[in-house]
Formats: C-alpha cells, sequence, structure tokens
C-alpha cells in the first residue's frame, strides 16, 4: 500500500469531488480514479460511488477512514523528524517559494549566494503559501517567499519587491484596444484562465477581486495556464498573469495589457516571529534584501 495513494484518498475523501481533489493534488482525474481503484482491488471493497454532485463514501470507506488519516499523518510526522535530524547533522537551512512566487521573481540569486558561499548549506523547497506560513510558525522553515495578502502578526515580513498584475487577452477581446491601464472593476463577469486555487499569485487575484467586490468566471484552473494562453486561437476570456509570464508568451495573437489594482502588492522575505539567531541567516537575510534594492524591478520580473 503506498503512501501516495493513501493520500489522494484521504484528500478525495475530504474534498468528495474529483476535480478539486485532483487540483490539490496536482494530478489528472484520471490519474487520481486509477489511484482509488488500485487501493480498492488492494482492500477488495467499495469505498467511494459516484454521484451527481461528486462522490460519496460507503459505509466501509467511513469506517476506514480514520485509520488511514492516522497512518498518514504518522508518516508525516515520522517525515519531519527525519528532515528535522537531517538538516541538523548537515547544518543546512530551508527555504521556500510558495506556489507561484515565482512566476514574479527568479530564485536564481539563491544559487548565486550559494556560490559566492560555497559552506552556505541552503535547501530550497515549494510549498503553498498557508503551508510555508505554518512552517514558519513551527519553525520548520529558515524562511520563505511569500506574496500579498498576508497577515503578518504571525511571522516577519520585509517586503522585498512590488508586485504588479497584468491580464493576457486574445486580440479580438474589447478589451485589448486599450492603450491605457485597465481598472480590475471592468474584468466583473469575465471568463478567466487561472491557476490552481493553491497557487500564491492566483490568491493576490483573488484577494484583489473581494477587495473591489467583482466575481470571475473560472474558465481554466490550471498551474500550466501559460499552455493555454500560448495556445489560444480566439477569445475565450483573460488570463491574469505576472510580467515574468508576460515574457514567456510566445502567441503572436495575444496582447498584454496591465491592471489596476486596489492596493499595492508584494513579495515578502519571512522569517519565524521567534528564529534563532544565526550569523548565516543574518547574512543570507542581508544578502537577499540588497540584491533586490541593487536589481532594477524590470530585471527582476525579466530574469526567468
Amino acid at each position: 500500500m503506498q503512501l501516495k495513494v493513501i493520500n489522494s484518498f484521504i484528500c478525495l475523501y475530504q474534498e468528495q469531488n474529483i476535480s478539486k481533489a485532483s487540483a490539490k493534488l496536482y494530478i489528472s482525474q484520471q490519474g487520481l480514479s486509477r489511484q482509488i481503484q488500485v487501493l480498492e482491488n488492494e482492500l477488495d471493497v467499495s469505498l467511494l460511488t459516484r454521484s451527481n454532485t461528486g462522490v460519496v463514501p460507503t459505509e466501509i470507506c467511513k469506517l476506514l477512514y480514520p485509520y488511514f488519516q492516522s497512518m498518514h499523518e504518522q508518516y508525516l510526522l515520522s517525515q519531519e523528524a527525519l528532515a528535522d535530524y537531517r538538516k541538523k547533522k548537515s547544518h543546512a537551512h530551508t527555504l521556500a517559494f510558495a506556489y507561484g512566487v515565482t512566476n514574479s521573481i527568479s530564485s536564481d540569486f539563491l544559487f548565486d549566494y550559494q556560490k559566492q558561499h560555497p559552506k552556505a548549506n541552503l535547501e530550497i523547497e515549494e510549498w503553498s503559501q498557508a503551508t510555508c506560513i505554518q512552517k514558519l510558525i513551527k519553525n520548520e522553515l529558515d524562511a520563505a517567499f511569500l506574496s500579498t495578502p498576508l497577515d503578518t502578526k504571525l511571522i516577519r515580513a520585509t517586503p522585498l519587491v512590488e508586485g504588479f498584475m497584468f491580464i493576457a487577452i486574445h486580440k479580438s477581446h474589447p478589451l485589448a484596444t486599450s492603450r491605457i491601464p485597465i481598472d480590475l472593476k471592468s474584468l466583473d463577469g469575465e471568463s478567466i484562465i487561472t491557476g490552481v486555487p493553491e497557487n500564491a499569485i492566483r490568491q493576490t487575484m483573488d484577494y484583489f477581486c473581494s477587495k473591489v467586490g467583482i466575481h470571475l468566471r473560472i474558465l481554466v484552473s490550471s498551474s500550466n495556464n501559460l499552455n493555454f494562453i500560448n495556445s489560444m486561437t480566439k477569445n475565450i476570456g483573460i488570463a491574469p498573469i505576472t510580467q515574468t509570464m508576460a515574457a514567456r508568451i510566445t502567441n503572436p495573437e495575444i496582447v498584454v495589457r496591465n491592471v489596476i489594482i486596489p492596493k499595492r502588492a508584494y513579495i515578502y522575505y519571512c522569517t519565524p516571529l521567534d528564529a534563532p539567531k544565526s550569523r548565516e541567516l543574518t547574512e543570507l537575510q542581508r544578502y537577499v534584501e540588497n540584491y533586490f534594492v541593487k536589481t532594477p524591478t524590470d530585471e527582476l520580473l525579466k530574469e526567468q
């Protein structure tokens, strides 16, 4: 019995919707269905039945779920203990990027730091913004790169670079004719191609939409929405993007327009509130802050 299958089962049980669960797990709906079928074949029971709204747990499924949940929690605890042991043994420092943040800034500056400091041992991870915050609170991360919106009551946050919002649209879209920045309110009711809900940049967009009281229709929610943009041949909707993503658009029928957002947005360098003092981490933070001060924003956004 594979742990990834148990993880998929737990996620599907909680969501009771194959589409939502597969998006959270970053796998296809077919792949998720196959994993559940493998588990059902191994146990020789039916765990879930389909309904008009999603899937419904069977009686045996409800009975087994707490055991699988406990197994998964114990596995995660063992992995955390192992990671903590290895980190202490190797004197490594762990940094994380929230999903989607590397669509706004390149992570290359950290590799440059390691080249300049051969003895530095950095472990770079990627998690959802919520997971990054929880790991910072638990001191399981030394630092994380997160984006607006951010509650700074539980962690320390230093703004590094201001972010801007753009939209990619087909040249036949009515908004394509505008040469001036587009007010976010004018996108109310539009169909959009966007990232998955865990994507930090998607969360920034959702936050600003709630601020101005508009609602967008999700046409595509994908971790690879750039592929949809580059294959667009007609006006099917808009795609909120960063300037870095804009630089990777190869479709000649797509135009990019700036969007006016209700408040400033930032990428932050975040650390635990009660982080132990360390010369190496102090030096690293100083390097990161100086890098973003000295590097022009346009270069930061075009590095990838």
